[in-house]
This record gives C-alpha cells, structure tokens and sequence, in this order.
C-alpha cells in the first residue's frame, strides 16, 4: 500500500490478470511475478524448473535466491521512476529484473521478470554441473533444466519490461478509475443518507421543487419533489401522494400549498430567496416561509409554524391593551389629563400637520441643534407665545431619555390649531407601564425603563404629554399651547 492508501489488490482482478500472465509466459517464454511492497508474491507464472525444482529446494541455493529478492526489493523500495528497471546477477548465475509499477504517481507494487542469460554471458556449464554433483542434484535433470533456461538479447528485456509495464500499469489505472468511481459513488450514498436524515429530522417543514422548463429556458411548470415528514403532517396529506404534483395541475383547493406554491414561484420570478408570513384561514394557523434555491432548478420552501407565537404576541397585546386602557383613567385622572396614553393607530389622529420631515439624531452633540430647531419651529409658528425655557427644558428631558435607552431616535415638529407639537421618537424597549404611576406622581423617580425625574418636569411645563409606548417603538409627544400675549423669554444660548 502506498501513501495515499492505494492497494493494487483493490485495484486489480488478480485471478484475471494471473490467467492473462499465464498466456503471456506460454507465448512468449517469459518468467512474470507481481509481488506487493511488503514482498508478498501477488502473481506468479513462467518461473525456470532450474530455480522451482532445484535452488529454491536447496538450502544453499536458496540462500541466494532470497539474496536476489531482497536486494531487489530494497533497491525498489530506495525509488527508480517507472520507466527504469533494476537488473541484477543472482548467485546462482541467473539474471532477475524488476521495476516499480506505478499507478497514478503511487508506487504500488513490483513486477519481475527474469530467471534468463544474455546473450553475451558466459555459460560454463561445468560450474553448474560442479554444483550439481556437490549438492547432490540430477545431473542431467539439472543440465537440462539449464538448457531450457531462455538467453535473450538487451533490446529483448527492454520490449518485454515496456510492454509488461504498460500492460500491468493499464490495468492498474482501470482498477484506481473503477475504484475512484465507487469511492465518488459511496461519498454520494453517504451526503445522501445525510441529506435524509437532515431532510426527514428538520423541525421546520420542508417542501423540495423542481423547476421545468422549455427548450428556451422559460419556466414552464414546477413539479413538488419531496416533502419531509413534518411538513407532510401539516397538509394531512402522504409525502408519496404530494411527491409529483404539479402547479399546472394544481386547482388552488389546498390552502397551504397554494402558498407555497405561490411563495416559490415568486422567488424564482425574482430569481432570489423570498420570505414572507401567511395566515391559513383554514386552519388558523401561521407560517413563516423562506423559499431558496437548493441546486440547479430545486428550490425549498422552508415553513416554519408560528401560530403560537402569534397567538402568544395577540394575547401579550391584549393583556397590554387591558393594562394601558386600565392606566388611561387612573394617569388622567391624577394628572389632571396631561398625561395620555395612545396606541400608535390613535396617535396620527392626535398629530397635527408636520412642519418639516423627521430629523434623526444618534448623538448628544446632536441634541444642540434640534433644540435650536425646536425654538425656531415654536418663533415661526408663535412668536413670542410660547416659553422657550419650557420648550427646552423637556424637548432636553426626552431627547436624553432617546439617546440614553435607545442610542437615538428621530424628532420632528408639528402644529395642531394654536399648539407647537414636538415629536419625539425611538426604537428602544418602551416604557412600562408599570411604572408610570410613580413617574408621574414621585419627582425623582427613575429606573433603566422609565423617564423618570424628566416625566414628571414634561407633565409641569407642557400642556399635554401624549405618550405610546411598546417594545420597540416609543412615541412622547410634547403639546405647548400658545399663550394669547408674547411671553417673557429666558436667556440663554439655547433661547436664540
């Protein structure tokens, strides 16, 4: 096995490749051993009798034999591109080579041939009629064996070591592309079952599109292409029966599949995700959907059951609207009604007309110049008839509280009959209601949620306070009544 993991017995049918190897030694009387890197003998075929039956028999001859693979292997294993072979003289007076075969960049086994003489060797068949005699071998039998021994010439080896290099890295190279194709195969099974598990275990309901389209590109219908569990308990219907169904097809009857239908096909119009929030009327419920492209042509409708949240919001409005409508008497009454509460639906009817467009603030180096707004609004409109120390002093009271619990907001002015409005909003965490009461009856009082010693000096200088307040959106409205005589103005830098 080499580094990256190859292993030519994975790669390779060895049965086959042996019987081909037999073929090849029978044709062209050529020894052919494949043995892997760890020296174990993968396949074998054409191997002389002089070396099968006499000196791989023998001990001492067989000393030699083994002498010949392990320098071989070593010299192998040391590294030699794949198109060099290593050639070395066995003890014995036989001739082995080898080269590495190497099947994409990987050394991944050796091939040998050999077991043969040169040409040009000098055979002394005395010395090997000596070894027999000495070690007690046939002496004929093993003379004759010799004869059999194949002699080739140099340009021989190299045609034999080219063909059987390219033949054996062949079929190398088909086995590592068959076992890259099932390996590519397994890594989809694998992101498959994935994807099915995420698919089939989403807590959100799933709805997969595909988008069919004409020989030009145009959409022409979009089929439903799977539908995960949850999603198929909402509709009541089995996945496999939705699985096919087709918008061309589809008569509208099905509430919620008319939505997602709808939702979908709206984003590929657009050709972007879509989220949106629909209320199915017939089953009351709310879902929150995301339409996305998942592939080419597939597209989710993510759906997400928010009707417990909404239903959770309606009551937490209502509980909140039963606490505002139960303040509304109480703060108007201790206030003298200068103090009212309004839901942002009752506000726009308590505005009068705007004097200019909504001016945001974030920063208190800001709060200067909307102050010098608000006297300029309270001069063109009034001249003189509205007290401008009072006008700052809590147009200052709620533009802090806007910096200080929300980071900013916006102001703007308006004008209602002979009244200076000054608007002033955020997007903060609103007022509790809860603690109005002691904001408006207890100078001093503050908390992090409330607009503490500034309420009760707005309710002192204003002739009203109009107030909304949720999460998230907080209205004062400052109301100054313009007096009928011009008013004697306090100095100031902030008075011009």
């Amino acid at each position: 096995m080499g580094p990256s993991g190859y292993e030519l017995t994975k790669l390779i049918d060895l049965d086959r490749v042996q019987r081909l190897c037999d073929s090849l030694s029978q044709a062209f009387d050529v020894t052919l051993a494949l043995l892997d890197l760890s020296g174990n003998v993968l396949i074998a075929t054409g191997w002389q009798d002089i070396c099968t039956r006499f000196h791989r028999e023998h001990p001492d001859t067989l000393q030699g034999c083994l002498e010949s693979d392990l320098l071989i292997n070593q010299r192998l294993v040391q590294g030699l591109d794949g198109s060099e072979h290593y050639a070395y003289r066995c003890s014995n007076g036989l001739w082995d080579v080898a080269f590495p075969l190497v099947v994409a960049g990987e050394h991944v086994a050796n091939v040998y041939t050999g077991q043969f003489f040169f040409e040009d060797d000098d055979v002394d068949r005395q010395v090997f009629a000596e070894r027999a005699r000495r070690l007690g071998f046939d002496v004929d039998a093993y003379l004759q064996a010799l004869d059999r021994v194949p002699v080739i010439t140099q340009a021989r080896l190299q045609k034999t070591i080219g063909f059987l290099s390219d033949f054996v890295g062949m079929l190398g190279e088909l086995g590592l592309s068959a076992l890259q194709h099932e390996q590519k195969h397994a890594l989809l099974l694998e992101s498959e079952q994935r994807y099915r598990r995420l698919f089939d275990n989403a807590a959100e309901g799933l709805v997969v599109f595909r988008v069919e389209r004409s020989s030009g590109g145009e959409v022409e219908d979009l089929v439903i292409a799977d539908i995960n569990p949850v999603q198929a308990r909402r509709t009541k219907v089995h996945s496999e029966r939705l699985v096919g169904w087709r918008l061309s097809e589809f008569d509208g009857s099905d509430e919620r599949l008319q939505a997602y239908f709808d939702v979908v096909s709206g984003a590929i119009a657009a050709g972007r995700p879509a989220r949106c929030e629909v209320y199915l009327r017939t089953q009351g419920d709310y879902e929150l959907l995301s339409a996305y492209p998942a592939a080419d042509d597939l597209w989710v409708v993510s759906a997400t059951d928010v009707t417990d949240l909404r239903e959770a919001e309606r009551a937490l409005r209502r509980q909140e609207e039963g606490i505002r409508l139960a303040y509304v008497d109480v703060l108007d009454a201790v206030t003298g009604g200068k103090l009212i509460l309004l839901t942002d639906e009752q506000l726009a009817d308590e505005l009068g007309s705007p004097l200019a467009p909504p001016a945001v603030f974030g920063a208190p180096a800001q709060l200067a110049t909307i102050r010098r707004a608000a006297v300029r609004a309270a001069e063109g409109c009034f001249p003189g008839r509205i007290r401008h120390t009072d006008l700052l002093s809590t147009a200052g009271e709620a533009l802090d509280n806007a910096i200080k619990h929300a980071g900013g907001g916006s102001y703007q002015a308006f004008v209602r009959e002979d009244s200076l409005q000054i608007a002033i909003s955020d997007e903060g965490p609103g007022i509790d209601f809860r603690t109005l009461p002691r904001a408006t009856l207890v100078p001093g009082f503050s908390t992090a949620a409330s607009l503490g010693m500034g309420f009760t000096i707005m309710l002192q200088l204003c002739t009203r306070v109009v107030l909304t307040t949720r999460p998230g959106r907080t209205v004062v409205v400052l109301e100054f009544a313009a007096s009928r005589e011009p008013a004697l103005q306090g100095a100031g830098p902030d008075a011009e």
